[in-house]
């Protein structure tokens, strides 16, 4: 296993709020994907990539000149389809600066802590939050739902768990984030994970780095995570 991730430096034309970044940065990555003929962004199928904000806000919850974004699929013809479109690219929001390509191999995962907050959609179409369900295993059970499915996915195959995949689980705030999407707000947490040493555990664990953990990744980069090997190294 391996994932692939680029490192976009950009300047940005106008200050933008943190809450509503992350739209943006969906639409520009669908625009890249789009002028670069990438049919298989249509699917309908989950796009399986994350991605993250633009780093770390003013205090007024802006950013106003520059921001990094960080974008990660264990698809490299995709990743490198956005490498292809966005060098140069502008628009009225963006003028991307420069672009950075790597792949990470797989290594056991020590740590997962999310950057970008994890939303988890429940069948009837809400949000999970402590004020409307507050129950953990409806929470788990579709965050580890969600990720064998992104696995079997992107590497058509087949897997088993019978349980959660995390020994360790913190959710690292009271009050839900909340961020906008086509004038919709969506709420959600971040976590501290330690994931089980198994190898299915491990390898969803991956997974959850290389494509987000919850739902709305694509659309908002939901549960954009740093990580941490068993070494004691950290990935951002």
């Amino acid at each position: 296993m391996e994932y692939y991730q680029l490192n976009i430096k950009t300047s940005l034309k106008s200050p933008i709020h943190f809450q509503k970044a992350p739209e943006a940065i969906s639409k520009l990555i669908s625009t890249a994907l789009i002028n670069s003929g990438y049919q298989k962004h249509d699917e309908k199928k989950p796009k399986n990539y994350v991605f993250s904000n633009l780093g770390k806000a003013k205090k007024n919850g802006f950013f106003e000149k520059e921001g990094l974004i960080s974008f990660r699929s264990f698809k490299k013809e995709l990743v490198k389809q956005v490498y292809d479109s966005l060098m140069f690219y502008e628009d009225n929001i963006f003028k991307i600066e420069s672009i950075a390509f790597k792949k990470v191999n797989y290594k056991p995962v020590k740590t997962i802590v999310t950057l970008n907050p994890v939303f988890v959609v429940l069948k009837d179409g809400s949000f999970w939050t402590f004020n409307t369900t507050g129950e953990m295993v409806s929470l788990l059970s579709a965050i580890d739902k969600n990720l064998i499915r992104k696995y079997e996915t992107s590497f058509d195959d087949k897997i088993e768990k019978s349980s959660w995949f995390s020994q360790y689980i913190q959710v690292k705030n009271n009050t839900p984030f909340s961020y906008y999407y086509k004038n919709i707000k969506f709420f959600g947490y971040k976590f501290y994970i330690h994931p089980k040493e198994d190898e299915v555990s491990q390898k969803l664990a991956f997974t959850a780095i290389a494509t987000g953990l919850g739902h709305k990744n694509s659309s908002v980069g939901g549960g954009y995570c740093k990580w941490q090997d068993v070494d004691g190294k950290w990935y951002y």
